[in-house]
């Protein structure tokens, strides 16, 4: 479509566009006026990742700045993590419940909201404390702690609300961040921006201490079993040493070989036991790759996050049992504690989606795998190492076996057995002074710098931006609209667009006329030159009020400047240039058809009629529409044209019988009936069409109306008798694969074919 055809569209639609940029103008001024005043107040923390330890037990201190942003980001996250969030909610609900002076008061609808007034408050403050102690977020599934949340909505104090009026970014090329809130009240915008710091640090160091805690236990546990390892091997070096006393160089040879021996038999056994290490860890790893290669199990990403943390709760509830039993079953801290975890591992498994159970199997599966394989590289290792070791040892025996010195041989690879648990115990040893040296090596240095203050202002609305925004947005969304309209729209509008569908020259384009408010004739009525050249219409022939009615009629037509009068020239001036392109074809005897019906081919033969009556033509009118004769009852014509038969002398003076002369000088009319017929059906053998060229002269041009090609053959019958053929196509309508077909008819007939008449097109199209 012609991009200059949608331009002049949004010049014709401009009072609609207006209309909208004012409306949307009107919108944003009515918002800014409404729009809550909102204060933002900032606070500002540094979280130390870029300074040194005062104390490092580390000779170099290495700062890693992609690290650095790494956990910066993390810090971020963690700000706007779900605990963070419902800690600060808690705490605000819980303020705006004990205070005198509340952030927030509760509108009388509000508070007969069935949120406010069947909570049990006193039991809401209890819960809030418990969860702001215990750092632990609600469960919908109790009703208790559910009436609570409905409070924190009817609050705005939930989650998302406080998410969404929540900025937390980091200032560039620092490590500090500055996090910002904005509300309608000033006390509360600094309030948070203030205390979701304290709840960051309360939640992170929880984590560090929980994590921290564990694996002491962890490392306590290790470190036990090495110091029995190291106390069974001294005791049974000490015992060695005891027994053999002082050595005895005869039984040397004796005790080397059977030390030989022995240790022959356990580099044996430990070499076949490095190979079935070996073996079950190659089916490990296939069994790990093929679950890499699957993917992992249904569910979401939620699933995997429960699924995770309900492993680590059974794994911390294996740890806690193994430490009850060790304390013969009786310490209800500890049992408590496994109570607790349960307790949220059914949490876990009720609030996950129905995937959970797969997750969890594959979880546990996979972690089962990975230990097994963390076993079976530790037993390889260790298997490795101890057959490096007897071989040693075996080629010592084997030279002590034909040396003497045996017992001391023995005792050394007891010594090497101790010196090696030792060293194992003296790492698990460090380890757990280095978890336990938080003061002096820090890792969390994180301080609020800078306190958030209630703003005296409130932020810029910026008012103007909003009305020209909400105005623009208005303008271009009609303009849209528009042209989306136009561009779906498959109508002939125009007749730039009516060329381009069908390849055919329009011989003119028509606009629309209302018949109903003016009948076709008075359109015509406007050359006062050639009335005079008519001459003054007799008195005595005509009532002196016709006279005068008719004289005011033609002064409206010619001088009146307003309203649908000004149609006028345009519509004679498109029917005047259809007359010329007729006469310069020199064809006289012409048929219009269309493709579909009502596309308006009697009004234009008629206005084609009193533009050629105009110029001093006669013109002869044939009716040949069989299916809907308009033209014949326009002029209250004899049907005569079925009945008519030519033959032998004086056949002209018989066709005068049949002419009926029209209201429009110059212009005669022969009718017909309507029916369901074709020319070739009703015409009798000898009919007027054969004789056509002996009455063309008598008459300028003859204009026939044929049917609707689309659905009649009755023009495709009338085309051997016409010199030429106008079709007439409606603006209002679309082509259609029927309107194709019949379009190749009249490309057929091309010596005959003039060209397209556009009928009904809008007065603004019109010259496009």
């Amino acid at each position: 479509m012609d991009v200059i055809y949608l331009f002049k569209v949004l010049i014709r639609r401009k009072r609609i566009i207006l209309f909208c940029l004012a409306l949307g103008l009107t919108g944003g001024l009515i918002f800014r006026l409404f729009i809550p005043r909102q204060y933002a107040s900032m606070a500002q923390y540094s979280t130390g990742f870029s300074q040194t330890q005062k104390v490092s037990l580390r000779l170099t201190e290495i700062v890693d700045i992609g690290q650095i942003d790494f956990r910066i980001n993390n810090v971020m996250e963690t700000f706007k993590s779900p605990v963070v969030l419902a800690m600060v909610s808690y705490d605000l609900l819980l303020h705006d419940l004990d205070s005198d002076h509340p952030f927030r008061y509760l509108k009388e609808k509000q508070k007969r909201d069935t949120a406010y007034f069947k909570a049990d408050i006193s039991k809401a403050r209890l819960i809030l404390r418990e969860k702001l102690n215990n750092l632990k977020l609600l469960s919908t599934y109790d009703p208790q702690e559910k009436m609570v949340w409905n409070l924190l909505n009817l609050y705005k104090y939930d989650e998302a609300s406080i998410l969404k009026k929540l900025t937390v970014e980091r200032v560039p090329k620092t490590d500090y961040i500055n996090v910002s809130f904005s509300s309608e009240n000033p006390e509360l915008s600094a309030y948070v921006s203030n205390e979701i710091g304290v709840k960051f640090k309360e939640f992170f160091i929880s984590l560090t201490s929980t994590s921290t805690k564990e694996s002491l236990f962890k490392l306590d546990s290790l470190r036990e079993s090495k110091r029995k390892e190291v106390d069974t091997l001294r005791n049974r070096l000490e015992m060695f040493r005891d027994k053999i006393g002082t050595p005895n160089p005869g039984d040397a040879a004796t005790a080397a070989m059977s030390g030989l021996q022995e240790l022959t038999s356990s580099l044996t056994a430990q070499q076949a036991s490095l190979n079935d290490y070996k073996q079950k860890l190659l089916t490990v790893l296939d069994q790990l790759r093929q679950m890499e290669n699957t993917g992992p199990a249904t569910g979401s990403s939620a699933e995997g996050n429960h699924a995770e943390e309900i492993m680590a709760l059974r794994k911390t509830n294996d740890d806690l049992a193994a430490r009850l039993a060790q304390k013969g079953g009786a310490d209800p801290a500890i049992q408590h504690q496994i109570d607790d975890n349960i307790n949220r591992i059914n949490q876990f498994t009720r609030s996950s989606l129905p995937g959970i159970n797969q997750a969890l199997r594959a979880a546990e599966l996979k972690q089962e795998l990975i230990r097994e394989k963390l076993d079976l590289q530790s037993s390889i290792a260790a298997t490795s190492d101890n057959i490096e070791m007897y071989k040693g040892r075996v080629e010592q025996f084997r030279k002590i076996a034909f040396s003497g010195g045996g017992q001391e041989v023995i005792a050394n690879a007891y010594q090497n057995d101790l010196s090696i648990a030792q060293r194992d115990l003296d790492k698990y040893n460090n380890s757990i002074f280095a978890s336990q040296d938080i003061e002096v090596s820090p890792d969390f240095n994180f301080k609020q710098i800078m306190l958030g203050q209630p703003p005296i202002k409130a932020e810029p609305v910026k008012g103007l931006l909003i009305i020209a925004i909400s105005g623009l947005s208005m303008f271009f969304l009609s303009a849209l609209v528009i042209i989306i309209l136009e561009l779906l729209d498959a109508s002939l509008r125009t007749p730039a667009i009516f060329q381009n569908e069908t390849g055919m020259t329009v011989l003119s384009a028509v606009g629309k006329i209302d018949l109903d408010k003016m009948p076709l004739r008075d359109y015509f009525v406007v050359d006062k030159k050639r009335d005079r050249q008519q001459g003054p219409i007799p008195v005595d022939k005509k009532p002196l009020l016709d006279y005068f009615v008719f004289k005011l009629r033609d002064y409206i037509v010619l001088n009146k400047e307003s309203g649908h009068q000004q149609g006028f020239v345009p519509f004679i001036e498109n029917f005047r240039k259809l007359r010329y392109e007729i006469e310069k074809s020199g064809k006289r005897v012409i048929l219009f058809t269309s493709t579909k019906t009502k596309e308006g081919k009697t009004t234009i033969i008629e206005s084609l009629a009193h533009t050629f009556s105009m110029s001093r033509k006669k013109v002869l009118l044939i009716d040949a529409n069989f299916s809907n004769n308009a033209l014949t009852r326009d002029f209250s014509a004899n049907a005569a044209l079925e009945s008519f038969v030519v033959g032998g002398q004086g056949e002209m003076d018989k066709i005068g019988d049949i002419i009926i002369h029209t209201s429009i000088p110059g212009v005669d009319i022969i009718g017909c009936e309507e029916g369901n017929y074709t020319p070739s059906e009703i015409l009798p053998e000898n009919n007027l069409f054969r004789d056509l060229d002996k009455l063309i002269r008598q008459y300028d041009y003859i204009l026939m109306e044929g049917s609707a090609l689309n659905y009649h053959a009755d023009s495709k019958e009338l085309t051997e008798y016409a010199d030429g053929i106008v079709v007439v196509f409606s603006a209002l309508n679309s082509l259609g694969e029927i309107d194709r077909e019949s379009l190749e008819f009249l490309r057929e007939n091309g010596s005959k074919f003039i060209g397209a008449v556009l009928n009904h097109v809008d007065e603004q199209n019109l010259d496009l």
